[in-house]
Order: structure tokens, then sequence, then C-alpha cells
């Protein structure tokens, strides 16, 4: 019985263990991933890639959280202004927010994707992946973000009337940061400085306040010398607070590189292969081992019951012959002992090596037979009241009560001791 339940006991201790760890691994990537959100919100950007690295490589089955992971590297990729690589980690994320089933956070995915080829002046790759994003969720506030990509692609492309017509009326800063952008590229001074006053209280985004800046410096007509050079001053902080900013995410960057070489490197992958080979093999191993245990203890099953039908068998022709002493020698006990051997395996030897002597191998050869004390009596010749004292001496001798002792007899020898 407990070669039958070792292998399933054993895949049982290997699921909770792999459950444990599996739980262990979510919650570790959660803490790793909040923690990387506040260091990211405090500008300490290499420490928060850091610990979005430990959140990705913790073995966490959570798609939903290793989407939101990758997309905090993508991002900081992006205000480097590394868009090859914020690209690539964007469509990591959207493969693990694809694989959680969630249809808004993928669609996001597919947008950043599109701002990142829009960016790169690939507007037609732009286009195809804001068009899956708008096919994959056709509501609010996702329709927002498309507009923005759709108006910065044609802007990257030359396009500025129609960054004026996606732009129109600006929702949002961003919008508002591109509609003044391409009335800048379009001459139109006045229209720029206007759109860029406007949105200069409304942020604090370095990026679009260096734009800003820079649209005020050069093309509004109507600041005077001061102004401008107020203005010239304060891009200077504004960009030397970008280039401190920059040499943060590089090396950043450069980290995430490291380890995404060294998680994707080859001879990684070999054992990880190696791993999973071996893995399939004990298993393959564990699955044969069990098979073939089945497969005997059917065999022994199957013999168990042809020896026991046989022994039925047996015990059916003696009790239906018409001398039940003639059949089995009874007059004689070496023939007596030899028959019951054959019929019954050993069962005359057995009780022999046990003490027995002849009077109890002649009782338990009848009790064997089922027969009633009034039958027993008469072939032996005695009353039917000393067969009950009798079978009970000889039963102690077995190790058993005289109620067991035909139980008892018709197991097989080699269990009698146990």
């Amino acid at each position: 019985m407990i070669r039958r339940t070792y292998i399933p006991f054993l895949l049982s201790v290997w699921m909770f263990l792999f459950a444990s760890c599996t739980q262990r691994a979510d919650e570790d990537a959660r803490y790793y991933y909040e923690q990387g959100r506040a260091l990211r919100e405090q500008g300490e950007l290499t420490q928060a890639m850091q610990v979005f690295l430990k959140a990705a490589q913790s073995g966490t089955k959570d798609e939903a959280l290793l989407g939101r992971v990758y997309s905090n590297m993508a991002n900081m990729c992006r205000q480097a202004n590394e868009h090859e690589k914020a690209f690539s980690v964007y469509s990591v994320s959207a493969g693990h927010f694809e694989a959680s089933r969630d249809t808004l956070a993928f669609a996001y995915a597919l947008n950043n994707m599109a701002w990142e080829q829009a960016v790169m002046g690939h507007k037609d790759s732009a286009l195809l992946f804001i068009n899956a994003a708008v096919r994959c969720y056709p509501h609010p506030p996702l329709t927002e973000k498309v507009t923005e990509s759709r108006a910065a692609a044609c802007l990257f492309a030359g396009e500025y009337d129609s960054v004026l017509v996606y732009t129109a009326p600006p929702a949002g800063d961003y919008l508002l940061m591109l509609r003044a952008q391409a009335f800048s590229y379009l001459n139109m001074q006045d229209s720029a400085a206007c759109y860029a006053r406007m949105l200069l209280p409304r942020t604090t985004d370095l990026t679009y306040l260096d734009d800003i800046y820079y649209i005020l410096t050069h093309d509004d007509a109507e600041a005077d010398k001061e102004a401008i050079r107020l203005l010239s001053s304060e891009r200077m902080d504004v960009q030397k607070d970008i280039e401190l900013r920059h040499g943060k995410l590089s090396r950043a960057i450069q980290l995430m590189e490291q380890e995404w070489d060294r998680e994707y490197s080859p001879w990684l992958m070999i054992a990880y292969l190696c791993a999973l080979l071996i893995s399939i093999g004990l298993s393959v191993w564990a699955i044969f081992i069990h098979r073939r245990h089945c497969r005997l203890h059917h065999e022994l099953s199957q013999q168990e019951q042809i020896r026991q039908r046989a022994f039925q068998r047996n015990i059916l022709i003696i009790r239906e012959s018409k001398d039940i002493r003639r059949e089995l020698e009874w007059e004689n006990f070496s023939a007596l002992c030899t028959q019951l051997d054959k019929r019954f395996n050993n069962f005359a030897s057995y009780l022999k090596n046990r003490g027995l002597n002849e009077q109890d191998i002649r009782l338990c050869a009848l009790v064997l037979l089922e027969l009633s004390y009034k039958e027993i009596a008469k072939i032996l010749n005695c009353s039917p009241k000393s067969i009950g004292k009798q079978k009970d001496i000889t039963a102690r001798k077995l190790g058993v009560s005289g109620g067991k002792l035909a139980e008892r007899l018709r197991l097989p020898m080699d269990t009698m001791d146990t």
C-alpha cells in the first residue's frame, strides 16, 4: 500500500512546495514593484531600475504585475530618449498584459509602442499599432491617448497641418504642447507663443518646459529683452536638470542592458534547457516506475485470484464427494498430508512446522472444509461438544481465537505469520 501511494504523495508534496514558492515570488514581486515606483518618484532612477529588475527576475507568475514592471522600465527608457530600447521593453510588457487578459493595459502598451515608432519616424508602423490598440479597446480613456499618438506621428513626419487637426481643441497638456510645436514649425510664432504661455503654469515636466522656453525665447515677439533673458536663464536651469536626469537614466539603462543580456545569455538558456530535460526525464522515469508497479500489482492480484479460485474449487470438490475420508485418504496420515499439501499449497507441512500434531492437523483440515461440528465429530469419532474445546486449543497454537481459525486457515501460508 505504501508503494502504491508513493508517487502520488511525492507529487502532492512537490505541488505544495511549488505553490508556496510561487506565492512567495508573487509577494516579493509586488513589494519590489511598489518600492521601485517610490524610488522613481523620488528621483532615484538607478536604484528604481535595480528594484524593477529584481521584480522582473523574482519568478512571479503574475502576468499583469510583470507587465506593469516592464512598462515602468520602458518609461524610463523613453525619458532618456532611448526609443528603440523603450519600444522593445514595451513589447515585452504588451506580451505580459496579453497573457493576463488585461485588455485596457494591453491596448495602452500597443499605444506606447505606436508612440515610440512615431518618434523614430516610422509613421506607418505607428498607425498600425494605433489601429490595433483601438480595435482592442475602442473606449475612453484610451481614445484620448490614441489621439496624442496620431498627432505625434504626424508631427515627427512633418505633417504639421494634420497635427493642428488632431489637436483641435487641445484637451490635455501633451496635445497643447504638440499644437504649440506645430505652429512653431509652421512659422506662426504668435500662435505658438500663445499656446506655450497657456501650458507654462500647468506643467512641471522638464521636457515640456524645455520646449516651452525654446518657443517663448525664439518666437515670442511680444516679450522684451529682459523677459527673453529671464526665459533663457530658466531654460538653462531646465536643461541642467534634464542633463542630470539623463545621466541617472543612462546608468539605469546600462544596468538594465547588463541584466537583460545576463538573463537571456546562451549559457543560461542552455542551463534552463538542461534543467527542463532533466525534469522531463525524471517525470518519465517516475511514470514508468509507477506503471510498472501497477502492472506487477495487477499481475499479483490476478495470481491471487486464480489461487483463491483453485482453493475454493478444491474445497467444493472434497465437500461434494460421497466420502470425504476416501477423497483425502483419511486412514493414512502420511497420504492425507500429501493430499493437503498438493491441494492447498503446503497446508499440512506448514501446520507441522508450527508444532501441530496429527489430531490438530486433521481438525484443521475439516475446519478448512467448513464442515459443521456434527459432521466433524462424525468423522473424528468424538462428541460435538469436544470439538469446540479442541478447536480453541488448536487455534491458540496458531495465535488466533477459535472463532477466527477458519479465516486464518484460508489465508496463504506465507502470510499466516504476519
